[in-house]
């Protein structure tokens, strides 16, 4: 208690609260905008910290870490275009409120769920981070192959209304996430002469071009002459009875995401689209999702959120980075001489219940920042949609150039954009794309190195508990979806026979 009461201490200084708020209104700036992200935040201010104190370096890293994951969001339900692809989910939802005039209720939804996961990870990371992190040294090559066919599974969900249609861009998708150089034996592969494809395709400007291009395709073939039309905000006000109907939802996908962020490679992104597919699977109503459902982006914010804390946790306690911005947060703290292990929280108390505590106040201030910005973006509605139309293209080419300085990118970006709005007009889901791209390499990476250790006694991996609980997971996850789409079809041939009788 005495360290945590230092931590507060620390954490509450003038100076320490404008770092927070000055790294909280940087990193949100660099998830909004296309093409960069947390980890680029991170990665670009690690040299200013050089000469500061270690417990104010730390703070700003985490400023700029949350306000990067949350900054996504934005751009994701105002113009479709996720700023990261933890905001991915997001977009599914939010483009289709904007539609509705309601782009300020997804604003607040998805404001107070950054803020609510984030803050319940923070709380994890204070009390649960021994607990948590006996679960992370469960995790090896066996259990993030399990975690990534799990993810698949969110699949089904997102193609219930044409799983035939879902399933085959999935398997097409992760065909072309085996694109590039082979992970094990390091050969290359499908790259037909192009040394760009050596690393295979990027997974952001796929995700810039599938989300945001097809809009503008559509404003362009409008035959009413629309283009001058400029859309609504509506109000930000939320009702108390909807901010407490999604709490269990919130808790659920906060929880989700700790869990996903502790696992080495997973990470955000694979956060938010689970937490959006338990909230379908949970919801009353999973036929409005993709339609404008507040659920989802709840689960989406609140998971992707819930995923920045659970990272730093076998961080701290193990010295395993979680993530990419977790791993450069162990290059800062090696720098101020920290070094993250068992000892950390003894040797260096201090630093570290001020960098914990900090945490939680910055998820706190991201809801006064996330709500100026949330604010003034809102005014790109009122922009008419021919210069909203130029502008998104605009952004796109520059998010898409600025991820590897790639003219390739930008050309693979703009043919997301075609493929995405080809497979719109035919009624084929463009969701399975950016997960099965976003798992493709790990699942690969890890099921190879697991038939290597198992090799001619795969049942012995069933003798790994966490492995074994993940399988059950996978299990029930394709099959309860598939049980409730037989016994919805069921329900409402029954209906359908009843009122032919009467």
């Amino acid at each position: 208690m005495a360290d945590i009461l230092l931590g507060f201490t620390n954490v509450l200084q003038p100076m320490n609260i404008l770092i927070c708020l000055g790294g909280l209104f940087v990193g949100v700036l660099f998830g909004a905008l296309p093409g960069f992200s947390a980890t680029m935040a991170v990665a670009i201010f690690v040299p200013f910290t050089y000469v500061m104190e270690p417990g104010a370096a730390l703070l700003l890293l985490s400023a700029l870490y949350c306000g990067g994951v949350f900054g996504g969001s934005i751009p994701a339900v105002l113009v479709g275009i996720p700023g990261t692809p933890a905001s991915a989910p997001t977009a599914l939802e939010g483009k289709a409120l904007v539609r509705k005039g309601e782009a300020g209720r997804a604003l607040h939804h998805v404001t107070l769920s950054s803020v609510f996961g984030g803050a319940l990870s923070a709380v994890a990371l204070l009390i649960c981070a021994p607990l948590l992190a006996q679960i992370a040294k469960m995790v090896g090559q066996p259990e993030q192959m399990m975690v990534a066919v799990f993810g698949l599974s969110v699949v089904i969900m997102l193609s219930e209304d044409n799983l035939f249609k879902g399933v085959m861009v999935a398997i097409i998708s992760l065909v072309l996430a085996t694109f590039g150089q082979d992970p094990v034996q390091g050969f290359p592969r499908f790259t037909y002469g192009f040394k760009e494809l050596i690393g295979g395709f990027s997974v952001v400007p796929v995700l810039i071009g599938l989300f945001s291009l097809p809009e503008v395709f559509k404003m362009l073939e409008d035959p009413h002459g629309k283009m001058t039309e400029t859309g609504t905000v509506g109000s930000m006000k939320l009702p108390l009875k909807e901010i407490f109907g999604n709490l269990i939802n919130g808790i659920r996908s906060a929880v989700i995401g700790i869990c996903i962020g502790i696992i080495p490679a997973a990470g955000p992104d694979i956060a938010a689209f689970m937490a959006y597919n338990e909230a379908k699977k949970a919801s009353k109503h999973p036929e409005k999702f993709g339609s404008g459902a507040v659920e989802g982006i709840v689960a989406s914010e609140a998971g992707n959120n819930g995923a920045t804390g659970g990272s730093l946790i076998p961080l701290l306690t193990l010295g395993i980075p979680g993530s990419a911005p977790a791993a450069i947060f162990l290059g800062a703290m090696i720098i101020h001489g920290i070094r993250p292990g068992p000892t950390l929280f003894s040797q260096h108390a201090s630093v570290v219940y001020t960098m914990i505590i900090g945490f939680i106040l910055i998820n706190l201030l991201m809801y006064i920042v996330g709500m100026i910005y949330c604010k003034f973006g809102s005014l790109i509605l009122y922009i008419p949609k021919s210069i909203l139309a130029t502008t998104i293209v605009v952004l796109a080419v520059v998010g898409t150039y600025a991820t590897s300085k790639s003219i390739f990118d930008v050309w693979v970006m703009f043919g997301a954009g075609l493929l995405g709005y080809l497979m719109q007009r035919n009624n084929f889901p463009t969701s399975p794309v950016a997960l099965a791209l976003l798992l493709g390499t790990n699942m690969e990476q890890s099921l190879a190195r697991t038939l290597t250790m198992y090799e001619g006694r795969m049942l012995d991996l069933f003798s790994r508990p966490l492995f074994t609980a993940l399988t059950l997971f996978t299990v029930f996850s394709f099959v309860y979806p598939l049980i409730k789409m037989k016994l919805r079809k069921n329900k409402k041939a029954k209906e359908a026979a009843e009122l032919k009788e009467q």
